[in-house]
C-alpha cells in the first residue's frame, strides 16, 4: 500500500478518548513526571538497570533532556507511580516527534522497580503508554505509515513476554560491536578527493543535511531529523564528544559526504568493567560508499578514543542494515557482543 492509499492516521490510530486507569491498590500515587522529579526518577532507573544488567545505563542528563524540545509534552506523555516517601517506583513515557516523511513512530519507555513487579503494574503502564501513543498519532498532521515501538535488551525475557502478550511483534534485531584498541589499528587511508576534518559547530547544519540525505533515507525505520531535535538529541547532549567526531569533506566542492559522531557514556564504564569511546552515528552518502570512507572515519575515531585513554571502541548496528555496515565493522576488527530487539505494533 502506498502512502497516498493509507487511511487517515487519525482513523488508523484508533485513539481512546481517555487513557486507561492505573492500579489503585499497589500503594502508589500516579501523576506526570516533572523536572523536579529527575533525582527520584534517576534513582529508579539506576536500580532497574543494575537489577536487569542493562546493555546501556541511563544517565541523569538524559532524563533532564527529556524535558527539552517542543515535541515533548511530559504533562500528557508521562506518568509515574510514587510511594508514600516520594520514591518513584514505576514510570512510563511515550516519546513522539512528528515527522513529515518516513514513518510516524512513537517509542515507549518505562520501568518498574524490582520490588514492585508481578503486581500488574508493568502491564498497566504498557497499556497506558500505548494508548497515549495512539493519541499522539491521531493528532499528527501528516498521514504516513506508522508504528509504535518498544526497544528491549535481548536478555530481558520477562519484558519481551509482556510486550508480546500486549500484541507487539519482534521485527528488527541490533547488536553491539566492540573493538579492542590495544590491537593494532587499521591504516584508515582516506580516499582520493576527500579530506577528514574534526567536527565543528560551523559544519553542523551541513552534517545534519547529510544525515537526512544518507542515513535517514537509507536506513530502515529512520526519518529526517529537524534542526531543533538535532541540536538537543544529537549534538546537544552532555555525553556528546565533538573532539572524537569527524567529517569527510569533498575537496573539490567542500561538500560534506560523510560523518561520524561520538559520545562518552561513562555511566556504562563501571558496570561493564572497561572504558569505551562510542560511535553514535556514522554514515556516508550513497555515491561515496564502497570506497573506504566509513573505514577512514571509524579509524580516525578509534585513534581519538585511544588518545583519550579509552580501552575499546563501541557501536551498535542493525543486523539487516543493507549498506553492508556489519561487514565493514567486522573487517575493522569489531566483534559482536550483546544484542537488543525492536518490537512494534503497526498502525
Amino acid at each position: 500500500m502506498s502512502t497516498v492509499d493509507l487511511e487517515p492516521l487519525a482513523v488508523r490510530a484508533a485513539a481512546p478518548a481517555e487513557l486507561p486507569p492505573l492500579p489503585a491498590d499497589v500503594g502508589l500515587t500516579w501523576r506526570p513526571l516533572t523536572p523536579d522529579d529527575v533525582p527520584a526518577w534517576f534513582a529508579l532507573c539506576e536500580v532497574v538497570d543494575d537489577h536487569d544488567d542493562a546493555n546501556e545505563r541511563v544517565a541523569k542528563s538524559e532524563l533532564i533532556d527529556r524535558f527539552k524540545g517542543s515535541w515533548h509534552d511530559p504533562a500528557r506523555d508521562s506518568v509515574a507511580g510514587f510511594d508514600a516517601d516520594g520514591n518513584v517506583r514505576a514510570y512510563a513515557w511515550s516519546v513522539y516527534r512528528q515527522v513529515t516523511e518516513g514513518t510516524q513512530a512513537p517509542v515507549l519507555f518505562g520501568a518498574v522497580h524490582p520490588g514492585h513487579r508481578r503486581r500488574g503494574i508493568g502491564r498497566a503502564l504498557l497499556a497506558w503508554s500505548e494508548a497515549r501513543a495512539r493519541q499522539q498519532l491521531a493528532a499528527a498532521t501528516v498521514n504516513l505509515p506508522a508504528r509504535i515501538r518498544v526497544y528491549l535488551d535481548e536478555s530481558h525475557a520477562e519484558a519481551r513476554r509482556l510486550a508480546e502478550a500486549a500484541g507487539f511483534t519482534p521485527i528488527r534485531w541490533y547488536v553491539v560491536m566492540r573493538r579492542d584498541l590495544a590491537v593494532a589499528l587499521p591504516s584508515g587511508d582516506v580516499p582520493d578527493g576527500l579530506r577528514l576534518v574534526p567536527y565543528s559547530k560551523e559544519r553542523d547544519e551541513d552534517i545534519r543535511v547529510t544525515h537526512n540525505e544518507s542515513f535517514a533515507r537509507d536506513h530502515w525505520g529512520s526519518s529526517p531529523i529537524d534542526a531543533e531535535a538535532w541540536s538537543i538529541d544529537v549534538v546537544g547532549g552532555e555525553k556528546f564528544r565533538p573532539d572524537w567526531s569527524f567529517v569527510a569533506v569533498e575537496e573539490a566542492t567542500g561538500r560534506v559526504v560523510g560523518y561520524l559522531l561520538s559520545g562518552a557514556y561513562d555511566q556504562d564504564w563501571g558496570p561493564q568493567g572497561f572504558t569505551e569511546g562510542w560511535t553514535d552515528l556514522v554514515s556516508v552518502r550513497r555515491e561515496w560508499r564502497g570506497r573506504g570512507v566509513a573505514g577512514a572515519l571509524l579509524t580516525a575515531a578509534m585513534r581519538a578514543y585511544a588518545g583519550g585513554g579509552m580501552q575499546y571502541a563501541g557501536l551498535d548496528v542493525d543486523t539487516d542494515n543493507p549498506s553492508g555496515a556489519l561487514g565493514t565493522y567486522t573487517r575493522l576488527g569489531y566483534e559482536r557482543q550483546q544484542g537488543s530487539v525492536l518490537l512494534t505494533k503497526e498502525i
